[in-house]
């Protein structure tokens, strides 16, 4: 029987997770068990790092893709993730098994403290099952695993070795025609995306409940936040200031006074082709705040409910040159701005106004009931030549 790969450290590393619930509990802040974990390791000499960033690789091509910041790598060998949810989701163990998959490493450890009962995920993905890893690192490839890989091919004939590729290849031209792989993954990241908008929710009232304000972009934005003015020139009024979000981008210049409510920014599952987008009031000690995100299914039942659907939320005053809604998603202490500049495409194949998507849905002059959008910027975009 084969060993369990690092075994004894993982051992280690579990009583740990445990000794640190069974003294605090289920359900305080993620930084507190944080904080906690790391007295935990020092105290039975396990080393780690904390917050280290490290490298995701090209699974093509080796090359250099981004960075990722774990909560900690444990003796330069195992990923640990905390969490403190509800519950774990198949969203969360399907991103830290991606993840793994682009690395160096080769085990990681998903916890959540957040229930009764302390749930404890393990992930492995070894490397010599990483295409960029055995391209990078043909030496480091386990011998077992290549001779494996020899031995079985050799048992087939080549009529045979044509034969199971090829009903490989029908049995995924049937998965991708039934299932639709590509849909669902762009539901599973619009789930992300509303459980990440819901906890940086959570985060910003416990943060107004302590601070009486709720946080300016420099303390949230890993870009300068922009002026949202409702009008042109002298006679312009200052509505917002408006930013984006994401943990994997630098630090914000003021995120330690946040820090202590969450320990790492959420980022959109498709930066940087989409973000987070946060608006709020235009003062020193903001009283109103919204966070917007940009879901694949945008006729989504929520996105509806909210009045969002088909890009209906978002900045009603945008700096330039940042486009008029685009939205369909958005958590806010008070209203979402609303679009009611919705546009179709008519008979003619040009993008016409039909104010909000309830007209728009009834009105004859759009046939093409799925050829309706949030803004005319959006409508322009999406149909070229449609706005002459």
């Amino acid at each position: 029987m084969s060993k369990l790969l690092e075994s004894d450290l993982s051992y280690k590393i579990r009583g740990c997770f445990y000794s640190v619930f069974n003294k605090y509990g289920p359900g305080l802040k993620e930084i507190i068990y944080q904080n906690a974990l790391e007295e935990e390791f020092n105290k039975q000499k396990v080393k780690f790092y904390s917050q280290k960033r490290i490298n995701i690789y090209s699974l093509d091509s080796g090359k250099l893709l981004g960075t990722y910041i774990p909560d900690f790598i444990v003796e330069e060998k195992i990923i640990v993730e905390l969490k403190v949810n509800s519950y774990l989701t198949q969203i969360d163990i399907n991103q830290q098994r991606s993840y793994l998959r682009a690395n160096m490493y080769e085990i990681a450890y998903l916890v959540n403290f957040g229930t009764n009962k302390l749930e404890i995920k393990r992930s492995i993905y070894t490397n010599d099952r990483k295409p960029f890893y055995i391209r990078v690192n043909p030496s480091s490839v386990r011998e077992n695993s290549s001779s494996l890989i020899r031995g079985n091919l050799c048992s087939f004939t080549l009529m045979e070795l044509l034969i199971i590729i090829s009903l490989i290849a029908l049995l995924a031209a049937i998965v991708l025609i039934l299932f639709n792989p590509w849909q669902q993954i762009g539901k599973s990241y619009d789930v992300k995306r509303k459980h990440d908008l819901n906890e940086l929710r959570k985060a910003y009232e416990d943060y107004y409940n302590d601070k009486g304000c709720y946080p300016t972009g420099n303390v949230i934005c890993y870009n300068t936040p922009k002026e949202d003015k409702k009008g042109v020139g002298q006679g312009a009024t200052l509505v917002g200031y408006s930013c984006n979000i994401c943990g994997n981008e630098a630090a914000p210049p003021q995120f330690s006074s946040f820090s202590s409510y969450i320990s790492r920014l959420s980022c959109d599952p498709e930066h940087s082709r989409k973000d987070y987008l946060y608006q709020y009031d235009p003062v020193p000690c903001p009283s109103w705040y919204r966070i917007y995100a940009d879901l694949n299914i945008e006729s989504d039942t929520e996105s509806v409910d909210l009045g969002c659907p088909l890009g209906g939320c978002g900045l009603k005053y945008p700096p330039a040159p940042t486009p008029q809604y685009g939205y369909d998603y958005g958590v806010s202490n008070t209203n979402l701005e609303v679009s009611n500049v919705y546009n179709c495409i008519d008979s003619g194949n040009i993008c016409n106004t039909c104010n909000t998507y309830d007209e728009c849905i009834v009105d004859p002059g759009c046939p093409n009931k799925s050829k309706i959008y949030g803004s005319l910027g959006l409508c322009c975009v999406n149909n070229p030549g449609s706005c002459p």
